[in-house]
């Protein structure tokens, strides 16, 4: 007797088209099986029935989430899609699970499976239900960054994004497909294929029904309806015997008649994998939709970056690494210079042979999770690892390499690409894909020793570089930095041959990166590195003592200018160039873009930075750089070339060249802005015949940081960056810049700096408040000071106010807090340049004004301390105190992190556990680093190997409780001034 047929209810999300084709494609498969499918969702009924007519499916329409609120084609609404998944499903939340229980008890469902709609898996739980998910991503992920990114706003929305995680939790497994993003809420993984629509017609067929000449090169741009805004499709935009056709989503931007005479308007009812297979190229943006039928047809998709899709990454790399991604620029999109995109796609060959039968086998696997009454994992193997395979018998299906994993329990912390998530108990460390950010976790610190092995390709390297280039200056400072001869051993290997087979094959950074340089002519090369706060943080707006130490891991910049006869640029600059004088050109290529999901390439005519022949303004700068956020990181890179052009005058007739290859980590409070700004600036002023003092150079990079970039921090980033010196500390008197003699870090005492892998950053909402306070409060007590008749306070500066005069006069006549709005009434402005008061934001004042004061204090007593004689355990305890003080002060700002506050907490630990057994502590203190909200923690402890033991203890334990390995900052290096810059050529040129 068969078995009877499965009842199916089906969740889908309303965000884009691309989840419901996708279902579709499952549910036929379902519907072919025999099975009742129901799709709950916000989508139109007739997407799902239009393919599938049969009274097995139906569709009942309920809004169960809103996925992300897009602004345009480009951008989201962080803000408004919080909150508008707030307003959906979140205040009904206990009336939608109950209705959605009883309709499953009543429809007498046998499983639910969700793409993916986390409060259907909390219905199913309450139903008694099994529930699946199958997707690639998961809200929580998308969410988390919105919070993030968002500072304060954003933080109203964590238990919001956390009970998204514990409604996937519910889940019994999930069907994960390729492209994924992190889900670490889900406790059972299984990998299927990619579900991909098929083409129906060849692609004579469709040349035929389009009425193309075969020859036709065919380009298929699909914008998913949304409306055209800024772009305009011209003939010229494609290039000579191509035509385009459009596809609109449903949603026409113009009639046949109105096109121009080669673009196409496809009909409603075309079935697009059909354009797809036909197509050379396929323009758009990446979608799961999209990207998936271009995988499964071998068609390159040429894209354009949006804002704050978060999923888009992890597809944009399956692309690339299959051969079939082209990167086009928005400014180069929305100005019609597609042609040379178009031109390149045709190079472009698939490396794609991975199985596209996933919705067979998700359908499948769905009827066995049902006739099963749920799913039923594996045991661990031993040692806890995973097994490869899946417990499902499916009669030898192929599985495209499918891997499931067991484990049942509840939520965890998780930290995932910067962000804090919740991980199901049963998951380990985050399954984060080892191809998208490949050296991003590095293994080891640069001052790890190295192996014989390592020394001994070191020697190599140096001795391939000697014998390479002609290095006419600079070439003493190479012996004290050992990963300067790594950049130079990487330039000379630039321009080797590529494997064609390579897998995966060569980045696009890389590509970019070979027709930079001139190799018969010079090339200007600087390094700059990071730095690791000790003691002042955020104190350095206010005036502060800091003490910084610069790490080994450092930026390198590769320079050179282009004569107008000599410069050689990209295809698409040309096209924008044709018909037009030759103008120079600034070309830059950053290389580990894919560590924060940046583009790898940057350029613009040199022209731009003027009008009428002058530099144009500062904010009109900030806005150019600001207009498209995929690009925005080159800021940092062509800010100084403003600042040049303002503070000494300087003008660029010839094209300017930049390679960046960075290893100071971003995100990780560790100053990786500061070191991309002093390294270029060093290079810039080098190829130009200028040369700056170190502290000239720093401020004229806190130049771009502020009105560039926009960021409101303080001098002492650039300060250590530029002058920072090998085995001691930076001190420097923020008043505005004074360097003091620098500390030297005592022989029997050393520095490490952790990573929390929770995203910091200096331009968040978080920082500039803070910030903002402190100047608040200065005003505050000097409005004190004029109405008894006394002199302002401190020469400007906050932290010239001592501690005790602050504690007696000023601080039980300061607000805790205050509206802007009535701030400004009352006062009317708060000194500071960098930050703006906000009408309707409420400032913290107390306490931000008394970190400030007390944090001055607490760095001259470490700085005496660590100068004096540390010969007794006191003084050891009294310089971690003042560190533990220090992260204290931070977190009462609000400037501290789950992450942050638990590396302190297990440095604490590991004290009070050498206590227990009646040993001296090897670790002392520990502290938040730079702006805070996130980053690094700065460790001191004894120069041991127990303590080192000790570090590799907290380091285990905080990724047992995170799934976030820390990144382990040890050693130092001389800063950017020191190291100067070096000129050279190949010698192989020369010859």
């Amino acid at each position: 007797m068969p078995d009877p047929p499965v009842n199916f209810a089906y969740y889908v999300t309303g965000h884009g088209l691309g989840h419901a084709t996708r279902v579709v494609e499952v549910c036929k498969q379902l519907v072919a099986a025999g099975h009742n499918v129901t799709v709950v969702t916000a989508t139109a009924a007739t997407v799902f029935t239009r393919e599938i007519p049969s009274q097995l499916l139906a569709v009942r329409h309920a809004v169960l989430d809103c996925g992300s609120k897009q602004q345009d084609a480009f951008s989201v609404d962080m803000k408004g899609s919080l909150e508008r998944y707030n307003e959906v499903a979140v205040q009904p939340r206990e009336s939608i699970i109950k209705a959605e229980v009883e309709w499953l008890k009543a429809s007498k469902v046998d499983l639910v499976v969700v793409d993916i709609v986390s409060i259907a898996c909390a219905a199913a739980a309450a139903a008694g239900l099994p529930a699946v998910g199958v997707s690639n991503f998961s809200w929580d992920f998308i969410y988390s960054e919105y919070a993030s990114t968002l500072g304060h706003v954003g933080n109203n929305y964590r238990k919001m994004v956390w009970q998204i995680a514990e409604d996937y939790a519910c889940a019994s497994v999930l069907l994960r497909l390729p492209g994924y993003s992190p889900m670490p809420a889900f406790g059972e993984v299984i990998d299927v294929p990619l579900v991909v629509r098929h083409a129906q017609k060849s692609k004579a067929q469709v040349y035929t029904e389009l009425g193309l000449p075969q020859d036709t090169k065919l380009c298929v741009f699909i914008y998913g309806g949304q409306p055209p805004g800024q772009w305009e499709l011209k003939e010229s935009n494609l290039p000579e015997g191509w035509v385009c056709v459009v596809c609109s989503g449903g949603k026409p931007i113009l009639s046949d008649k109105q096109l121009p005479s080669n673009f196409r308007l496809a009909k409603p009812d075309d079935f697009i994998p059909d354009m797809v297979h036909a197509a050379d190229c396929v323009l758009g943006k990446i979608g799961y939709g999209t990207t998936s039928e271009c995988l499964g047809h071998g068609t390159p998709l040429i894209f354009i970056r949006r804002d704050y899709f978060n999923e888009e990454p992890f597809l944009r790399k399956q692309l690339e690494m299959h051969g079939l991604g082209v990167e086009m620029s928005r400014r180069d999109f929305l100005a019609g210079n597609w042609a040379p995109f178009l031109l390149k796609s045709l190079t472009m060959e698939s490396h794609f042979n991975e199985a596209t039968n996933g919705a067979e086998v998700v359908a499948r696997m769905l009827e066995h999770i049902a006739r099963n009454k749920g799913y039923t994992p594996l045991p661990s193997t031993q040692g806890g690892q995973s097994n490869t395979g899946n417990s499902l018998d499916l009669e030898g299906l192929p599985m495209g390499g499918a891997v499931a994993r067991a484990g049942a329990g509840r939520l965890r912390d998780a930290i995932v690409f910067g962000y804090m998530m919740q991980r199901h108990r049963a998951r380990g460390k985050v399954e984060v894909p080892e191809w998208y950010v490949p050296g991003a976790v590095r293994a080891a610190s640069p001052e790890r020793p190295r192996v014989t092995a390592a020394v001994q390709a070191a020697q190599a390297a140096a001795q391939e570089v000697a014998a390479a280039f002609d290095i006419t200056h600079g070439k003493e400072n190479l012996a004290m930095c050992p990963d300067t001869v790594d950049f130079l051993s990487m330039l000379h290997h630039l321009n080797d041959d590529v494997d064609e087979d390579a897998d995966p094959p060569e980045l696009p950074e890389r590509q970019a990166a070979r027709s930079l340089f001139r190799w018969e002519d010079e090339v200007i090369v600087t390094r700059a590195p990071g730095r690791l706060d000790v003691m002042g943080g955020i104190g350095d707006y206010s005036g502060s003592l800091v003490l910084q130490k610069p790490t080994a891991e450092a930026c390198h910049v590769a320079c050179q200018l282009h004569p107008i006869d000599k410069q050689r640029v990209w295809p698409h600059i040309q096209n924008r160039h044709k018909g037009h004088k030759p103008k120079p050109v600034l070309r830059v290529v950053s290389f580990h873009a894919d560590d924060t999901n940046r583009s790898p390439t940057f350029d613009m005519d040199l022209t731009e930075l003027l009008q009428d022949g002058q530099p144009i303004s500062y904010s009109q700068a900030k806005a150019y750089f600001k207009s498209d956020p995929a690009t925005s990181w080159a800021a940092y890179v062509a800010g100084p070339l403003v600042i040049l052009m303002h503070e000494l005058g300087l003008r660029y007739p010839q094209g300017i060249s930049l390679l960046l290859s960075s290893a100071v980590p971003e995100g990780k409070g560790v100053s990786s802005s500061a070191a991309v700004e002093v390294a270029v600036m060093q290079a810039l002023c080098a190829a130009h015949g200028v040369h700056l003092q170190g502290r000239h150079l720093a401020l004229l990079c806190q130049k771009v940081e502020n009105y560039i970039v926009g960021a409101p921090c303080g001098v002492m980033d650039q300060m250590a960056s530029a002058l920072g010196q090998e085995q001691a500390l930076m001190a420097m008197s923020c008043q505005p810049a004074e360097v003091e003699p620098e500390v030297p870090i005592p022989p029997h005492l050393k520095f490490w700096g952790l990573d929390s892998g929770v995203r910091h950053s200096i331009g968040g909402a978080d920082y500039g408040s803070v910030r903002a306070g402190a100047f608040m409060g200065l005003r505050i007590m000097n409005q004190l000071q004029a109405e008894q008749g006394l002199e302002p306070l401190g020469n400007g500066y906050l932290c010239s106010v001592r501690p005790s005069v602050y504690a007696q006069h000023f601080e039980e006549h300061l607000p805790d807090s205050i509206k802007g709005i009535d701030f400004l009434t009352k006062y009317h402005h708060h000194y500071d340049q960098a930050t703006q008061v906000s009408e309707d934001v409420v400032y913290a004042i107390r306490q931000p004004t008394a970190h400030a004061i007390n944090e001055n204090h607490r760095v001259r007593c470490f700085r005496q301390m660590l100068l004096g004689p540390l010969d007794t355990p006191d003084h050891l305890t009294n310089l971690g105190d003042l560190m533990y003080q220090s992260h204290a002060g931070y977190s009462r700002c609000g400037l501290g992190s789950d992450g942050t506050d638990r590396l302190v907490a297990l440095v604490r630990q590991e004290q009070a556990m050498a206590r227990r057994h009646q040993e001296p502590p090897v670790l002392y203190g520990a502290k938040i680093t730079g702006g805070g909200s996130g980053g690094s923690v700065c460790i001191l402890g004894a120069a041991t190997a127990e303590a080192e033991q000790a570090v590799q203890r907290i380091v285990s334990r905080y990724a047992e409780e995170t799934g976030c390995v820390p990144y382990e900052f040890r050693g130092t290096s001389v800063g950017a001034s020191r190291f100067g810059h070096l000129r050279l050529t190949r010698r192989s040129y020369h010859s």
